[in-house]
């Protein structure tokens, strides 16, 4: 049987240039992951809300499950997840620190969910909800936050803006705001980061790999 090489050696490419999101995203995986290990270390490291070290290790672990998430339910659901948007989320609302003590009980995790949220989750994913595994980011806390986006993604087709917003709202609240209500204080917080994150991936481009292992070194 005739192969056509040419298509598969395409295929590859592709799949090498899309592999981080399975809808489209294009990043370097290994760039991207040396970079989210080193911000989510540096950023727990002088965090005002945590004494707590996070160990590079765990850092890396935290940075892997982002990227493991974001792709696999960008696949199940069929949309973008942008792990930067995910990553920005995370920091704006707890500087990668779980706790169960945000909103005053209300709220648990690496990205402060609300426990009614959670367990609403918990029930369409089928998973049993426990506090403890909210706790761990790379249990539920970073994987429930990246299906709520992916559910986001579905409801506002795609538009970053109320995506990131109806995290931080609700998507009953954010379905009745004009566009204009979308520029508040934390929508700003959210895309600062994102495009901070963006601009530090492309000035440092191919090299960024190299560079951001030798930042994480540096970090105690």
């Amino acid at each position: 049987m005739k192969r056509n090489y040419g298509f598969i050696i395409l295929l590859l490419v592709g799949i090498l240039m899309f592999g981080i999101t399975g809808t489209g995203l294009a990043y370097d995986h290994q760039n991207m992951e040396s970079y989210l290990s080193y911000r989510i270390k540096y950023i727990h490291d002088i965090a005002y809300n945590t004494n707590a070290n996070l160990s590079k290790k765990r850092a890396k672990e935290y940075a892997d499950s982002i990227l493991y998430w974001s792709d696999y339910y960008s696949r199940e659901l069929e949309v973008d997840i942008d792990p930067l948007v995910l990553t920005a989320i995370i920091e704006a609302e707890t500087n990668f620190v779980s706790k169960d003590s945000y909103d005053n009980g209300a709220s648990i995790g690496v990205s402060s969910m609300r426990v009614t949220t959670a367990k609403w989750i918990a029930d369409r994913l089928g998973v049993e909800y426990k506090k403890w595994r909210m706790l761990d980011a790379t249990d539920l806390g970073i994987r429930f936050t990246a299906y709520y986006l992916g559910l986001a993604y579905q409801n506002y087709n795609n538009d970053v803006h109320k995506v990131i917003v109806s995290y931080n709202q609700g998507f009953h609240k954010t379905a009745k705001k004009d566009v204009d209500q979308f520029y508040n204080n934390y929508l700003f917080k959210v895309l600062g980061r994102y495009n901070y994150y963006q601009k530090r991936l492309k000035y440092y481009g191919p090299n960024g790999d190299e560079f951001f292992k030798y930042k994480l070194a540096q970090l105690n």
